[in-house]
């Protein structure tokens, strides 16, 4: 049977029960221990602390200063003096006052922490007044205040606080003037309401930085319930926070469009409380869906529970913010040399042209680049510098055999067919599909029209320019630009332009903008003796006529390569062989080249027997279909009046640029692209050596010829410049093309059609074979024509930063492209 629960601890020896005896002395050993050191701690002088002791808030270090303590007492006794000693023997800065207008006056002035208030009978109204004039302010609402009360006497039962809560005080203390119970109150506040006070001022602080985040935030609870949206998430998704606080932030995925698998995959990492980060279809309020890019982040409480209590989400509209530890840029041990004539040609040590590593070591390729073409070339030249009056016979019939085939210009492919990955890439991008793949006509209207609902753009806004003419010098002209679109603009002329943060700005009107201060740059107001107001007419009619729904041939894409064009453009080389009608031409065919594009390969329109594909006989559809609409658009807009900038042209000029126009769309066909490359790879072979004998390249010769392979280069380098960016832009880039390439995929495998694409699931893989394939041959080949080695390096850069990936090293975003379980 044990003790009584009323044997005091002294009484220990009292206790029949071993057990409990042991406890009791514990007890009692412990009451003696802490009353001993009270009673040295009372001996002992004051001990001034710090100045500032550091306190952590999660990962915020924070330094707390000494807390400053208010004593209100209207008549001084044992008991104010017992606090005053608290406060002395404690380290903290005290103060007194004995009346209402005192301790107001002192509060403004030193802003104390921690008031003490005498709420004894005598002096109760006039503490109540004290306690609600400081709850009236916000800049003392971090205040915390301490009711004196008078004591209890033991016949009386436990009044209630809840009268001193509702006064405004936070704490209540019985009346008591024992010095060493006065410290503790003090002591217990300081680290209690004044810690967490500083703490919450700085959860405010968070809250006011996600306010005015440019970025998309909301939280949400374990179940999914969203308790706080930032305004630029109401701006991303069109729902006001009183429409998302209290409910799901599930339904705002798109399922269909982001897949079922990607979705299963995010809840089950944060079931499993892990960060997850991909890219999902956003559904909006009354709009299209849009691409973001969405990272969701675990909350876990401190108690060490392993369940997190909530999730941050942070939504990107495609503009990702490259994590800098992903990026584990490898070094690049350059050489350039310089050529006789000036040129500068960059050699890396670490990449070849003509070798390829995917992912360092587990997939070879080689690709032999010379066509047919450049090997007769190549052969003829070599008799010619050897001087040779009779050709070999061998020589004669391997020209001739090379000369039969009907593929002068295209690549032999017999190394990539030992990698079946590479080759079907390839043939992907490149080839239509076979006969027996396309379906019958009855079957082949496909619904994706998804035009976008960008308004065309009227004569009401005005934008500034650098022509050399004085009307358009205005400087109000200048002013009434928005300044954020005006600095943005400012920056084109760099080839790292960010065209995200123009899509953001301008409300995805990146085109018009854009658009309109390069072509007035380049003189298209005075050489084409167009209106302002006409081309800004103009300009929003095309970009209205990009469609939206489209992660990546939309406007935005147009604006990049726009961009692209106009920095070829201030090349020196490129002025030495065009004139300013050729560099307004080529930037109304960057602007226009993928109008009205449908967001689905030429492949696909051939294997649905579209109706584009029907007219144009399955010969570059999409290339021949966004000619046709841009002079459809801009001279047969019967609607749409003050849109044509070609009305005030001579007929032989209209005529010249259109067909130079619609050239140069045309080469953007990737059916097309070695014919390009190789004809200007065999323009320049053409050119032979230098006077002194040198390799390198000499200039060529200005002829209409050489112009519009210039041109038609230029354009197509444009189009897959996007590997050459700075690896934050390219990788948005490769997002977006997949994202569509994927839609693609799914909408064929949805109509049981043959898959005209492989799957798109390893981003770096994709990339690593496009820059092999396409990419790095072109654009080095035209960067050193117009001496931007820069460009090859960063173009080697970005390749590097792709093939880096592998099983060991995995690509870091969780891009799912399995949007069906259903094998084809």
């Amino acid at each position: 049977m044990g003790c009584a629960a009323s044997v005091h601890a002294s009484d220990s020896s009292q206790c029949k029960d071993p057990k409990h005896k042991y406890i009791l002395q514990d007890y009692d050993n412990t009451i003696r221990a802490v009353t001993e050191q009270s009673r040295k701690e009372s001996e002992e002088p004051p001990q001034k602390q710090p100045e500032k002791k550091e306190l952590r808030f999660g990962p915020v270090k924070l330094l707390q200063e000494i807390s400053r303590v208010l004593l209100v007492f209207p008549v001084e006794d044992g008991q104010s003096e017992a606090f005053l000693w608290a406060c002395r023997k404690g380290g903290f800065a005290c103060s007194i006052a004995n009346s209402l207008e005192t301790a107001m006056d002192t509060l403004d002035k030193r802003k104390h922490h921690i008031v003490v208030i005498d709420m004894r009978l005598a002096v109760y109204s006039i503490g109540e007044q004290i306690v609600r004039k400081i709850r009236s302010r916000p800049s003392l609402a971090s205040v915390v205040t301490l009711a004196v009360c008078p004591a209890i006497p033991r016949w009386c039962e436990e009044p209630s606080v809840r009268p001193y809560l509702d006064m405004g005080f936070n704490r209540r203390f019985l009346e008591n003037h024992d010095r060493g119970a006065c410290l503790n109150e003090i002591v217990m506040m300081d680290s209690g309401e004044v810690s967490t006070g500083l703490k919450l001022s700085v959860a405010n602080t968070l809250f006011q930085l996600l306010e005015e985040s440019r970025d998309s935030f909301d939280i949400t609870d374990i179940d999914g319930i969203c308790s706080y949206v930032n305004p630029s998430f109401e701006k991303l998704a069109g729902f006001k926070s009183i429409d998302m606080v209290g409910k799901s932030t599930d339904s705002l995925l798109n399922e269909e469009k982001t897949g079922q698998g990607l979705i299963e995959t995010m809840q089950r990492c944060k079931a499993e409380g892990k960060v997850w980060e991909g890219i999902v279809v956003h559904n909006r309020k009354g709009q299209d869906p849009i691409s973001v890019e969405m990272k969701v982040m675990p909350v876990f409480d401190a108690d060490g529970n392993n369940l997190p209590s909530h999730f941050v989400t942070c939504r990107l509209e495609l503009n990702p913010t490259v994590c800098r530890s992903c990026l584990n840029k490898n070094q690049y041990n350059s050489t350039t040399r310089r050529m006789s004539n000036g040129r500068v040609r960059t050699e890396s040590s670490n990449t070849s042209i003509n070798s390829i590593s995917v992912n360092n070591n587990s997939r070879r390729l080689s690709k032999q680049v010379d066509a047919p073409i450049i090997k007769i070339i190549t052969m003829l030249r070599s008799i010619q510098d050897t001087g040779s009056q009779q050709l070999p016979a061998q020589l004669i019939e391997n020209v001739m055999a090379m000369l039969r085939s009907s593929e002068l210009y295209n690549p032999g492919s017999n190394s990539l067919t030992e990698d079946p990955e590479a080759l079907g890439f390839m043939d992907g991008l490149m080839e239509n599909p076979s006969e027996d793949t396309i379906s019958t006509p009855s079957h082949s209207r496909t619904d994706h029209e998804g035009r976008g609902t960008r308004p065309s753009v009227t004569g009401d806004t005005i934008l500034s320019h650098r022509e050399s003419t004085a009307a358009f010098n205005n400087t109000s002209l200048m002013q009434s630009l928005p300044t954020l679109i005006k600095e943005n603009l400012s920056k084109r002329e760099e080839w790292d332009y960010d065209i995200f943060e123009l899509e953001r700005l301008s409300s995805h009107r990146p085109l018009f903008y854009l658009g309109f201060d390069i072509l007035v740059e380049f003189g298209i107001l005075n050489n084409f003796k167009v209106e302002e107001t006409t081309l800004r007419n103009w300009l929003g009619l095309i970009e209205s006529s990009y469609r939206s729904s489209n992660t990546y041939h939309n406007s935005t894409h147009a604006a990049d390569v726009l961009q692209a064009s106009a920095c070829f453009c201030r090349s020196q080389c490129m002025e030495n062989f065009l004139d300013p009608t050729d560099f307004l031409a080529l930037l109304i065919a960057s602007i226009c080249h993928d109008i009205d594009h449908p967001g689905r390969t030429n492949a696909f329109l051939c294997s649905v027997s579209h109706e584009l594909a029907i007219m144009y006989n399955d010969s570059a559809v999409l290339e021949s279909h966004h000619s046709a609409v841009t002079f459809k658009v801009t001279c047969q807009s019967a609607e749409q009046k003050n849109v044509n900038i070609f009305k005030n042209l001579e007929p032989e000029n209209f005529k010249m640029i259109r067909k130079s126009i619609i050239s140069m769309i045309l080469a953007t066909d990737m059916t097309q692209h070695f014919e390009h490359y190789n004809k200007f790879l065999a323009v320049n072979l053409k050119c032979g050596s230098t006077e002194e004998g040198e390799e390198g390249m000499v200039p060529l010769p200005v002829s209409q010829e050489n112009k519009s392979l210039i041109l038609r280069m230029a354009i197509k380098c444009a189009d897959i410049s996007n590997p050459s960016r700075k690896i934050s832009l390219a990788r948005a880039w490769a997002h977006r093309i997949v994202l569509e390439y994927r839609d693609q995929i799914a909408e064929e495998k949805s109509r049981k059609l043959p898959l005209s694409l492989p799957p798109f699931d390893d981003i770096p893989k994709s990339q690593v074979l496009f820059v092999h394939l396409f990419a790095r041959d072109l654009l080095s080949a035209y960067y050193e024509f117009l001496e931007f080695g820069h460009l090859t390096d960063q173009l080697n850069e970005t390749f590097e930063y792709w093939d880096s990936f592998n099983e060991e090293n995995p690509y870091p975003h969780a891009l799912t492209l399995s949007t069906s379980s259903t094998s084809t």
